[in-house]
């Protein structure tokens, strides 16, 4: 995959819902960016233990752009599956996956 075949899965699962807004009232034509590559941390936590793993993504939206802040949407490398990203602990060196994988741009969008 290649940030030109990440931009048309957005576009195509965002088809003509360019004025879709979400609870955080986001722009999509404003917060869309150009993919970028970039590395997320998937994080489990499971008895008090946490288990992080790196995986290659394609940051796709930031929430407030101007500030480069907020959530993210990251796609994952393949561009099969869409997730919301954040800072993560102060010594966190990567943007952390929320809450797993989502299926899509736009069910990952509205539930921001």
């Amino acid at each position: 995959m290649n940030a030109e075949s990440i931009k048309r899965i957005v576009e195509s699962q965002i088809g003509g819902e360019w004025g879709a807004t979400n609870w955080h009232s986001v722009d999509l034509r404003r917060s869309i960016v150009a993919p970028t590559r970039i590395i997320v941390i998937e994080r489990d936590i499971r008895d008090g233990r946490i288990a992080d793993r790196t995986v290659d993504a394609w940051l796709v939206l930031v929430e407030k752009p101007e500030t480069k802040s907020g959530y993210r949407i990251v796609a994952s490398s393949d561009g099969s599956k869409f997730g919301l990203a954040t800072e993560g602990f102060p010594e966190d060196k990567h943007l952390v996956l929320c809450c797993g994988w989502d299926g899509d741009f736009m069910t990952t969008f509205l539930g921001m």
